[in-house]
């Protein structure tokens, strides 16, 4: 086994991966080897984290947990591997009691409306920045308990202030979703979580794409977007371009684009997802369609000139409101085109539902603007009838 594979598994790590290879919208990607996220490390064994340590080059931990979590459960083997590690906590909400670190996610959009409730951890936000652009920083691994909540709001901030694709940020965001469910059990035998934990949703035992794509939106809904935030709260523009040249690299792939839709509507969830829901009715709220036929996972979508497209749906979710859908072939010349379409329902005491139409693709700029021209056209739509 070579050193490649041996930095890439860690016994005892739960949700562990290199945050990497991600498209940014400039022709970017995130460098190899240099960001790493996990859940907590207490359960790796001191040799383990050593042999970690010295394959990998890790350099620093940035630990997201509370004070009396990081007092009460420890960094296992990494304690003692001479790796700096720093404790910027988030903040998780009113907790249960003063020693659990378990805190009900009680919105209507569970994991969503706890997300944005992290973002008043400013002092966390600004601490990760920093240990990020210290000399010799990297390569740092960033952790919280599951890997999933604290640590993918503060890597998704991060990354799409410098750039990188919605689309690839929400990939990454599930990528070990096998493992949740794992950390989750594992809460049980932590003296800061136990029982407590009964009082999650079903929603924090698994990982969505639409889960990120919703939150992001609703950073730009309430924040203005990552960068405005993280300017608001004491980043500013110099850091991020200075965060962004550590952590990305020149692509080597045909550019990408990526359309960015939401908006706010009085229509209830359910009543706004029987329209953007149905993948077959597309033609009814997307001006330019004239007709649309589903067979199977294939939808076939004739435009207002007679021509075809066609596109497969790959995930189609009533419970969470969601759907996410490829493009095969078709009078649009597109490659690698993803799109997702979600709608949340109102979060943080607001009382407007919201509707997300992301995209990523390669394609020339005017290609691109086509695109978001259609998005446009059809947001609008679905705010008339919404509204």
């Amino acid at each position: 086994m070579t050193t490649a594979d041996t930095d890439r598994d860690v016994a005892g790590l739960l949700g562990f991966r290199y945050v990497e290879g991600l498209r940014t919208d400039d022709g970017r990607r995130v460098r190899s080897r240099v960001l790493m996220r996990s859940a907590t490390p207490q359960f790796v064994p001191a040799a383990e984290a050593k042999r970690f340590v010295e394959v990998a080059g890790l350099r620093s931990i940035v630990d997201l947990r509370l004070p009396h979590e990081v007092a009460a459960e420890g960094s296992g083997g990494f304690s003692a591997s001479g790796v700096r590690i720093t404790n910027v906590p988030f903040a998780v909400g009113t907790r249960v009691s003063a020693t659990s670190a378990v805190a009900p996610m009680l919105d209507a959009d569970p994991l969503v409306g706890t997300y944005l409730g992290y973002l008043a951890a400013h002092d966390a936000i600004r601490g990760l920045v920093a240990e990020l652009l210290r000399d010799d920083a990297l390569p740092l691994m960033v952790h919280c308990t599951v890997g999933k909540d604290r640590t993918g709001v503060a890597v998704a901030i991060l990354l799409d202030a410098i750039g990188v694709l919605r689309s690839e940020i929400s990939r990454d965001y599930v990528a070990k979703v096998a493992d949740v469910g794992a950390m989750m059990d594992r809460l049980r035998t932590m003296a800061s979580y136990g029982d407590a934990v009964d009082v999650y949703p079903p929603q924090a035992y698994t990982a969505l794409a639409a889960t990120m794509h919703r939150f992001l939106a609703w950073v730009d809904e309430l924040h203005g977007g990552t960068r405005a935030y993280l300017s608001s709260i004491g980043v500013g523009d110099d850091e991020v371009r200075l965060l962004a040249d550590r952590l990305l690299e020149t692509d080597d792939q045909p550019p990408a684009h990526q359309v960015i839709r939401h908006t706010l509507v009085d229509a209830d969830p359910d009543s706004a997802w029987a329209i953007v829901g149905d993948v077959g009715g597309v033609h009814r709220w997307i001006p330019g369609l004239s007709d649309c036929a589903v067979d199977g996972d294939v939808r076939s979508v004739t435009f207002a000139d007679g021509s075809v497209a066609h596109e497969r749906i790959q995930s189609h979710d009533d419970d969470a409101r969601a759907y996410e859908y490829t493009y095969l072939d078709g009078p649009i010349p597109l490659d690698a085109y993803v799109s997702t379409i979600s709608v949340g329902p109102p979060v943080r005491g607001g009382g407007r539902t919201l509707i997300v139409w992301d995209a990523a693709m390669h394609a020339d700029a005017a290609t691109a603007g086509a695109v978001a021209d259609l998005y446009d056209a059809g947001i609008a739509t679905l705010v008339e009838r919404l509204d």
